[in-house]
């Protein structure tokens, strides 16, 4: 036998061992769900909320499991951006409907409509809390931003955090916790209904306790960058219409509708889609600041209100029915997303509060993302 070189029957026995075992196939790093990405961070940064609230005499909130929060910020990070409104045309409501949200609620957005790269000559990020305490002293340095942390009747707050070597991207959805429904909201053939149980204080003893309201935004469609990076709040969409409770024992109504005014917010699908996208942080600055004085110099507009009389309207204690024929609206409005607004009595606050906002998507078909369709 050469001493180099190994017997024909040690080879076969090689060849055979080798051939009978199979690769491995390497095992993938499962990925957390959205609301589980960052958990120590989110934690951190809903310390942070919760001492702000304390300091002000309020309850603290709950780390909310709604999804729309996380996937928002991601998409943020991945298209270069940071408006409430997303590159699919949606806002957060829309989106907090899609993951499955039903209750009151109000988005925080922190960051840049720009990613910075090295050539920029920022710093990298080298501490993560520390960016989460800088994120929660800007927002607590804006009004708008610091009511939504310290309204007192928020319950929980879903938070979305995202980040790469420079940029940093910070969603707060906060979220009210007054409604269970035993059917949510739907439209179907014309027929608006929904049947819940309110909680949390929230009473509807009688007729006036509970308040109804639906709002219409066209069928979203994507956006681009430099229609985002033009933007600073967002609207609830067009109130189109109330309802009400049928009338028995001869009584009518003596008013078929209503005014209203309010002041919209800047939109994006007002903005050409080839405008361009900032080139900078200084310029993702300049157009934010723009946007911002624009909402603020925003004219008030007044609109009517028709009043629609539910088919079946029950509210005794704390549960509620309605059932509507909104078809007429349907009509009008066409395709879109028709948000009905719930409202109830609480009254630790001596007032009527918003319980519920969720979101239809009719005639349209929603993305995929949020792992949720409210359809007709």
């Amino acid at each position: 036998m050469d001493g180099n070189r190994p017997s024909t029957e040690l080879t076969s026995i090689l060849t055979s061992t080798l051939s009978s075992t199979p690769t491995p196939t390497p095992t993938p790093t499962p990925i957390p769900v959205p609301n589980l990405r960052h958990v120590e961070e989110k934690r951190y940064m809903l310390e942070l909320i919760n001492a702000e609230r304390t300091r002000a005499g309020l309850n603290p909130v709950a780390l909310g499991d709604n999804a729309a929060a996380q996937l928002h910020a991601e998409a943020a990070l991945e298209h270069c951006f940071s408006s409430h409104w997303g590159v699919d045309g949606l806002k957060p409501y829309m989106r907090y409907s899609l993951a499955g949200g039903h209750q009151s609620n109000g988005e925080n957005m922190s960051g840049l409509n720009y990613c910075i790269r090295a050539s920029d000559r920022y710093r990298a990020i080298a501490y993560i809390p520390l960016e989460i305490r800088e994120t929660m002293d800007g927002l607590m340095s804006s009004p708008g931003h610091r009511d939504n942390i310290l309204r007192p009747w928020h319950k929980a707050v879903n938070i979305g955090l995202a980040w790469d070597l420079y940029n940093f991207k910070v969603v707060q959805h906060f979220e009210g916790g007054y409604v269970e429904y035993e059917q949510l909201p739907v439209i179907e053939n014309g027929i608006l209904t929904m049947a819940g149980t309110a909680k949390n204080g929230v009473v509807l003893s009688g007729d006036q306790d509970l308040g109804v309201q639906l709002y219409y935004d066209p069928p979203p469609h994507p956006l681009t960058q430099g229609q985002v990076s033009r933007t600073y709040c967002y609207s609830q969409g067009l109130e189109i219409a109330s309802l009400r409770p049928p009338l028995s024992g001869g009584w009518f109504y003596d008013e078929d509708e209503y005014t209203t005014t309010y002041k919209r917010c800047p939109n994006p699908y007002a903005v050409p889609a080839n405008s361009p996208a900032p080139r900078s942080p200084d310029e993702a600055n300049v157009f934010h600041q723009a946007a911002y004085d624009s909402s603020q110099a925003g004219v008030e507009m007044t609109v009517t209100v028709p009043w629609i009389t539910a088919s079946a309207w029950s509210a005794t204690g704390v549960t509620f029915s309605v059932a509507a024929h909104v078809g007429s609206l349907l009509d009008v409005h066409g395709n879109g997303v028709y948000t009905v607004v719930v409202w109830g009595w609480l009254p630790e606050a001596g007032t009527s509060i918003v319980i519920s906002e969720y979101s239809i998507f009719h005639g349209v078909t929603s993305p995929d993302t949020y792992g949720h369709d409210p359809g007709p």
